[in-house]
C-alpha cells in the first residue's frame, strides 16, 4: 500500500512577484491575477490559457509558472506540471514548496526514485524541513513496496514460462496482479488459466486473493461466460 505523501498548498493562491524576481510588466501581472482566480474558481482550461500567455510573456516570472504547473497538475497533465515545476526551480532553486510539490507529484505517479532525489535535495537545502522528511521517509518506503511488488510479479512470470502449459500458474499470475490492483493483467491470466482447463470456477468466486478483481464487472462477465461454456452455474 502507498503512504500518502503531503503536497503543500500552493498555487491556487500565488498573486504578484516573488521575492528578489525583477517585476513583470502590468499586462503579465494583470494575466497571472486572471488565472489565479480561475483556477480558485476551477475553471481549468481557462487558467491554463491565461497562464500560458503569461509565462510567454515574462519568462521568467516564477509565480505564474508555479500558478501553471498547479493547473496542470490539477488536469493530471503530470508532464506538464512537472516541466513547469522543473521550471520554477531553474529559477529559485531553493523554493522548497515547489520542491516538495514536485516530489510528491512524482511519488504520486509512481516515480519513487525521482521524488527520493527532490526530497533529498530539498533536505540538502533546507534540514530542518520537517514536511520534507516525512515525505522523504514515505517516498522510500513507497518505493521499497513498489520494488518488491515487480519482483513478485517477476517471479511469477518465471514461473510461468518455465511452465506455460500449467492453468495453476497462469491463474498464480492472475492472483498476484489482481492482489496488486491490475485487473487488466489479472483478467488476462485469469483467461489464459480457464482456457489451458482451469475449471475451479467456484474457487475462483471466493478465492480472497481476487476480491479487487471481484468488483469489476468483467470478472462476472468472464465467469458468466465460462460457466455457460461448461453447463456449470457460476
Amino acid at each position: 500500500m502507498r503512504t500518502p505523501l503531503l503536497a503543500l498548498a500552493l498555487c491556487a493562491l500565488l498573486i504578484g512577484v516573488a521575492r528578489g524576481q525583477e517585476r513583470p510588466s502590468d499586462a503579465a501581472l494583470d494575466r497571472n491575477n486572471r488565472g489565479a482566480a480561475l483556477l480558485q474558481q476551477g475553471k481549468l482550461e481557462e487558467a491554463i490559457a491565461e497562464l500560458r500567455q503569461v509565462v510567454d510573456m515574462a519568462p521568467a516570472y516564477v509565480v505564474a509558472h508555479s500558478n501553471l504547473a498547479y493547473a496542470y497538475e490539477r488536469q493530471g497533465r503530470s508532464d506538464e506540471a512537472i516541466a513547469e515545476y522543473r521550471k520554477v526551480l531553474e529559477l529559485e532553486p531553493d523554493n522548497s514548496v515547489v520542491r516538495n510539490n514536485l516530489g510528491a507529484l512524482y511519488s504520486r505517479d509512481g516515480r519513487y526514485e525521482e521524488a527520493v532525489r527532490e526530497f533529498e535535495e530539498l533536505l540538502r537545502r533546507d534540514p530542518t524541513n520537517a514536511t520534507a522528511k516525512g515525505n522523504l521517509e514515505n517516498a522510500k518506503r513507497n518505493k521499497a513496496v513498489a520494488r518488491e511488488r515487480q519482483d513478485q510479479v517477476g517471479r511469477t512470470l518465471m514461473i510461468v514460462d518455465a511452465r506455460p502449459n500449467d492453468p495453476w500458474a497462469a491463474y498464480d499470475a492472475a492472483r498476484i496482479f489482481a492482489q496488486q490492483g491490475n485487473n487488466d493483467q489479472a483478467l488476462a491470466w485469469l483467461t489464459k488459466a480457464l482456457d489451458l482447463g482451469f475449471n475451479k470456477l467456484d474457487f475462483v468466486s471466493v478465492d480472497p486473493a481476487l476480491k479487487g478483481l471481484r468488483a469489476d464487472p468483467r470478472f462476472s462477465t468472464l465467469l458468466e461466460e465460462r460457466g455457460a461454456q461448461t453447463g456449470k452455474p457460476r
